[in-house]
């Protein structure tokens, strides 16, 4: 995390906060005076997210607040554990039996990995020090992918979920908060034997670069953390090479607006890693972050070479680019009182095709007992039969030119078809096979990769209670009254501790695109407390019953994309 705030809240309500070191450190936190046991928050920005974790120890001395912790008391709650700092929840910390069962759960869960790594499982992985070097217990959190969940049904109350996904080996650990489970993680002996302090070392070089008032002394900095094979393309510009990458980052972050030279290279997490092989390849997440602009969700691929002890940038993995992401979408009127919002899911398949090699491809889920990958496709995408010139990324099959966005609400016919959808990429894993084709007719197969889904929506029965971005009352009463004789417009949002918000945009048709976009401003992203930005909106509404919308638009800390739309018509039966 980066610029991480720490808050310890006692049993009876009384807090004391403090910031964490670059490092993750802290300390100086007095509990004296205070009731164990003790819940704890960790707040910062991964992933360019701000993003909290959270744990409870039972006494003074060392607290860990990690993906794991946040897991253990989830289980142990039943429910997401910021409900522990959570005002209109004000849950207590589970009771000491409680997290102890799920804690177990966990390590027996990790057992394979603890053991290939020679750490023992009884490791209290809450209370016993470590330290952000890439060994140890920090070794663990790289080997594997921990996200928490809520298991949604038709129902009843939701209950939390963990799913571990091995990304230093394989496999995949779905455990439910009444103590199911199922799935087993498959360590990778030789690859959790192989010494990563270095892309800790190298990461460390590339923000050293970044920090630089200018660009030719970021590239400077930049010298000799290359591999010689070094390739990066980024929205069809001119590849990067080994010769020409320090140089060419360098630039690309003096242009960014603000500029991000004097900044940081931010949360180098580990996305997934092969090192099976003679030359070791993980493919890393990063920001670059300069006072308020941060720049996230890069990831580039560090290699390790047969014979060689360091670790040298890659690039990317593929010649194109391909990433998977997931959305949804709550859209509701203000201009009467609306019953019935509407929701959507979709995933994004978003593969390039830069360099006109890529016509065709194809992704699969793994089949159910996790050791293979289905027959059926999840998506399949071509160059697009239905474009009239050539496009820099493939679309859906049978979708409009350039789509890559598949609706999980008419997943397989209905809503359960998204719902099996989803509950395969939890109790399966969600890594998916990606092929790609030389040909449009995905019959020539060219290349294979395994890439992470970024992001998984809920059920269908979950949605409602996900934690939607807010207008404030008044902005929305604002927006049905707005008549466009003034281009200025004020909007106020809620804080949201699970949502960070990215940017807000005014339309005047529901598409909010080309002319129907009225304005667009990114936000700074807090999660607590409101926040007030004044807009301008160009064209303005023909009057007060006009179509009007306001949207906004974030992350949470899986990254998954969350739009809420608020629409005002006058009035309307129906707004169109």
């Amino acid at each position: 995390m980066l610029n991480a705030v720490v808050t310890i809240k006692d049993a009876l309500g009384a807090t004391v906060s403090g910031s964490a070191a670059a490092d993750g450190s802290f300390s100086g936190l007095s509990v004296s005076g205070m009731t164990a046991p003790f819940r704890i928050e960790a707040c910062g920005l991964v992933g360019g997210a701000n993003t909290c974790y959270y744990s409870v120890v039972d006494k003074a001395g060392t607290a860990n607040v990690t993906p794991l912790t946040h897991a253990a008391v989830s289980l142990a709650l039943g429910k997401d554990a910021a409900a522990m700092f959570d005002p209109a929840a004000s849950a207590a910390a589970p009771s000491d039996a409680a997290l102890a069962a799920k804690k177990q759960n966990l390590l027996d869960a990790l057992a394979p990995v603890l053991t290939a790594m020679g750490l023992p499982t009884t490791v209290d992985f809450a209370s016993d020090a470590f330290s952000a070097n890439r060994t140890g217990m920090d070794k663990l959190l790289d080997a594997v992918k921990i996200t928490t969940g809520s298991d949604a049904a038709a129902s009843g109350p939701a209950s939390a979920f963990v799913q571990v996904e091995g990304k230093i080996g394989s496999g995949n650990v779905f455990i439910g908060s009444d103590g199911t489970k199922s799935g087993t993680i498959v360590a990778d002996t030789t690859g959790l034997n192989v010494d990563m302090t270095g892309i800790s070392t190298l990461f460390a070089t590339m923000s050293s670069a970044i920090g630089a008032a200018d660009v030719s002394t970021c590239a400077s900095h930049m010298a000799g953390i290359f591999d010689p094979l070094f390739h990066l393309q980024a929205d069809g510009g001119t590849p990067l090479t080994a010769n020409t990458a320090a140089n060419g980052i360098c630039t690309m972050a003096s242009l960014a607006t603000p500029s991000l030279l004097g900044g940081v290279v931010a949360n180098p997490v580990m996305k997934d890693c092969d090192l099976t092989g003679a030359d070791k390849m993980c493919s890393v997440g990063f920001d670059i972050v300069k006072g308020d602009a941060v720049f996230d969700g890069a990831e580039l691929a560090v290699v390790q070479r047969s014979g060689s002890t360091a670790w040298t940038l890659l690039g990317q993995t593929a010649s194109d680019e391909i990433h998977i992401g997931a959305a949804v979408q709550r859209t509701l009127r203000v201009d009467i009182v609306d019953l019935n919002p509407r929701y959507t899911r979709a995933l994004s398949f978003d593969v390039s095709n830069f360099n006109g090699t890529v016509h065709a491809a194809k992704v699969y889920q793994h089949s159910v007992d996790g050791t293979g990958w289905d027959t059926t496709p999840i998506a399949a995408l071509d160059d697009g039969a239905t474009c009239t010139t050539p496009i820099s990324r493939l679309s859906i099959v049978g979708s409009s030119c350039g789509s890559s966005w598949v609706s999980l609400d008419n997943f397989g016919g209905d809503l359960a078809g998204g719902d099996a959808l989803i509950d395969a990429f939890y109790k399966r894993g969600r890594l998916v096979k990606v092929e790609l084709f030389s040909d449009q007719a995905a019959t020539h197969l060219s290349a294979t990769f395994m890439k992470r889904v970024d992001g998984v929506p809920p059920k269908a029965a979950a949605l409602a209670s996900i934690p939607w971005l807010e207008l404030e009352g008044a902005t929305k009463k604002a927006l049905v009254t707005y008549d466009g004789a003034t281009a200025s417009f004020t909007a106020s949002w809620a804080g949201n501790a699970t949502v960070s918000p990215k940017d807000i945009t005014l339309c005047l048709a529901g598409d909010c695109s080309g002319s129907a976009m009225a304005g667009h401003s990114n936000i700074d992203g807090k999660r607590n407390g409101s926040t007030t930005k004044t807009l301008a909106w160009s064209p303005t509404p023909s009057g007060a019953s006009a179509y009007k919308q306001i949207s906004l638009y974030g992350r949470d800390r899986e990254q998954m994309g969350v739009s809420s739309n608020f629409i005002s018509c006058g009035g309307a039966a129906s707004c169109n």
